[in-house]
């Protein structure tokens, strides 16, 4: 089917396919990421006394005190309530995925142990965690869920008060931070940071690495660029006509969206047919519709 769809539009689960078949590649994507987000606190985290952000970095902070309770038990137990006050106010489709990757990462968490070598240097464990935590959670919401916690109380917090989404997980991941100053010591504090610092990055490249781009055009030739980038990068593009607010002239915008590998052949093309376009290029971080990725 198509590399089943490009691998799902390479894990943006946009392509059309039967129901059961975009479900269970969904719930595969999420038990795979728990089980990356399992690895990353039981065999970097916490032997480091390094602290995960949000609910997962309480659970640690407790099992830390309470041996017999596990990270994932307590990572369930407290996502309960968060679960329960969600379920009313969120999608049908995120809440269940979202569900199931908190029962998914809290069994695999106590359930599952896979020895391998780790490094000593705590802050290497940081890096090595957070960017497994990162994979973890940023695949989960590119399947349509998250991994629960703080994700869900910031995005009742912004339904019911407007409060930004990022604003609840900064103050919790503050909060753990410096209860892992506290308990464990300042340097183990300071990897916690760094720690969270690599989980963001890697979420938000995740969220964001096809890098697509939306170029705005004005040209008075339209209809031989609009055709050109047709015909060479297999683009589509909207004529819209405007006129300049200062010369009062009739000009035409061409709008594409396309990939930023491909910028350097739209400004050659463009500059082929008319050596006086304009061209400005935004930042595009969702599109909707029929956007083909171009094939290696």
């Amino acid at each position: 089917m198509d590399r089943f769809l490009g691998i799902k539009r390479t894990f943006g689960l946009k392509g059309q396919s039967h129901p059961v078949l975009d479900w269970a590649w969904r719930i595969a994507i999420v038990i795979f990421s728990d089980l990356i987000g399992s690895i990353s606190v039981n065999n970097f985290l916490t032997p480091a006394h390094i602290l995960a952000g949000g609910v997962t970095g309480v659970a640690q902070i407790i099992h830390h005190y309470v041996h017999f309770l596990g990270v994932g038990t307590l990572f369930f137990v407290f996502n309960i309530p968060l679960f329960l006050i969600g379920y009313r106010r969120l999608g049908k489709r995120f809440i269940a995925l979202t569900g199931l990757a908190i029962v998914g990462f809290s069994a695999i968490t106590d359930a599952v142990t896979i020895h391998f070598a780790t490094p000593k240097d705590p802050l290497l464990m940081g890096l090595y965690g957070g960017v497994l935590a990162g994979l973890s959670s940023g695949l989960v919401i590119r399947a349509g869920g998250s991994m629960g916690g703080t994700d869900i109380l910031s995005l009742v917090l912004h339904r019911i008060t407007g409060r930004s989404v990022g604003s609840t997980g900064f103050i919790m991941n503050a909060i753990v931070v410096l209860l892992s100053m506290f308990i464990f010591g300042i340097p183990a504090g300071l990897y916690t940071l760094v720690s969270m610092f690599a989980t963001s990055r890697v979420v938000s490249s995740l969220m964001h690495f096809q890098q697509r781009k939306t170029a705005l055009i004005v040209t008075d030739k339209p209809h031989e660029v609009s055709q050109l980038i047709g015909e060479r990068l297999t683009r589509g593009s909207t004529i819209i006509r405007a006129s300049g607010a200062y010369t009062k002239a009739e000009r035409s915008v061409l709008l594409c969206v396309l990939t930023h590998l491909e910028l350097s052949d739209l400004r050659a093309l463009v500059y082929s047919v008319d050596e006086n376009a304009f061209i400005t290029v935004l930042d595009t971080t969702e599109v909707m519709g029929r956007f083909r990725q171009p094939t290696p």
